[in-house]
């Protein structure tokens, strides 16, 4: 995956941004564009009431308001994250815009090695941005991580593996891991 990185943190309510609410079977997301780009994708969970219906191809009513360009890419998107949430893509191929510092640009170039299906320790990946004793910043940019799931920062995970620090909540995490054959399909049930 090609990712380009930007120097700065973004406040994505600039007039430049387009903010597109959806829901699927998962529950609710938040989709930032500019222009053609990616710039965030949110998960904010169950229980967050939507104008959209929860099936894999509705549309927010908002679409006939868009632009064709940001039309295309909110579709591409979402086809893109409901074929990897039914375990049925293994990597995102989308344009994407991300904003960052240099560290977390670091780290999260760092995680978008970690093969689907395999995790790294946080210890691993400060390691792997030249950084052996920044665990805690490691997790603190894995948090900032404004692409969740595309910038597959659940492959991430304490010593021994424990599933630890996810900024979208450990159960979400466990199923990720589940769907990439990471973890075995058990501890989902824990």
């Amino acid at each position: 995956m090609t990712v380009k990185f930007y120097i700065h943190t973004m406040n994505f309510s600039d007039s430049r941004f387009t903010t597109i609410a959806h829901r699927n079977l998962w529950g609710q997301w938040t989709f930032v564009f500019e222009k053609s780009k990616l710039c965030s994708l949110r998960y904010t969970g169950e229980g967050v009431p939507s104008s959209v219906q929860a099936c894999a191809y509705a549309e927010p009513d908002v679409i006939q308001t868009l632009s064709s360009t940001v039309a295309r890419a909110y579709r591409k998107a979402v086809q893109q994250l409901n074929l990897y949430l039914a375990g049925k893509l293994r990597e995102f191929s989308l344009p994407l815009k991300v904003y960052g510092t240099d560290f977390q640009k670091k780290v999260w170039e760092a995680i978008t090695e970690i093969p689907y299906g395999e995790t790294r320790t946080y210890q691993q990946v400060a390691e792997a941005v030249g950084e052996p004793r920044a665990t805690r910043a490691v997790g603190a940019a894995l948090r900032a991580n404004p692409l969740q799931i595309i910038l597959p920062c659940h492959r991430v995970v304490g010593k021994g593996g424990s599933l630890v620090g996810y900024a979208l909540g450990l159960d979400l995490k466990r199923r990720l891991l589940v769907i990439e054959g990471a973890i075995p399909q058990e501890l989902l049930l824990e």
